[in-house]
C-alpha cells in the first residue's frame, strides 16, 4: 500500500470480568467493519496480561472513512449500544500515516 491511510489505536478496558463479553460483540462487530468500503484492516486482540484490556487496530482510506463507520447501525448498535456501556474507559488515537517514510499526522495535521 502506497497510499496514506488513516490508523486509528483504540485501548479498551472493560469492566472487571467484562472482557469475554467485549470480545464476543467485538468478534460481530470487526465483520462487519470490514465489509465497509473504506475500512482497509480491523483487528482486536486481548492483553495477555489483563483480560479486561483490549487494543483495537483499525485502518482505514481517509478520515472519512472512519466518520462513516462510526455512523453505520452496525457500529451504533454494537459499538455505542452495547461495548461502550460495559467499559470503565477506552483511549481512541487516529493517524494520517504515508507508507514507508515513518511519517505519522494527526488527521487533517501536517508535518
Amino acid at each position: 500500500m502506497d497510499e496514506p491511510y488513516l490508523q486509528v489505536i483504540a485501548h479498551f478496558y472493560a469492566k472487571p470480568g467484562n472482557g469475554d463479553r467485549v470480545i464476543e460483540l467485538l468478534a460481530e462487530l470487526a465483520s462487519l467493519t470490514r465489509a465497509e468500503p473504506k475500512n482497509l484492516d480491523y483487528a482486536y486482540f486481548r492483553s495477555p496480561e489483563n483480560p479486561d484490556h483490549v487494543v483495537i487496530l483499525e485502518r482505514y482510506r481517509d478520515a472519512d472513512g472512519l466518520d462513516v463507520h462510526r455512523e453505520t447501525p452496525h457500529f451504533q448498535r454494537i459499538g455505542f449500544g452495547a461495548i461502550i456501556p460495559l467499559l470503565d474507559r477506552r483511549e481512541v488515537s487516529s493517524y494520517m500515516v504515508k507508507p514507508d517514510t515513518g511519517t505519522a499526522t494527526p488527521p487533517g495535521g501536517t508535518r
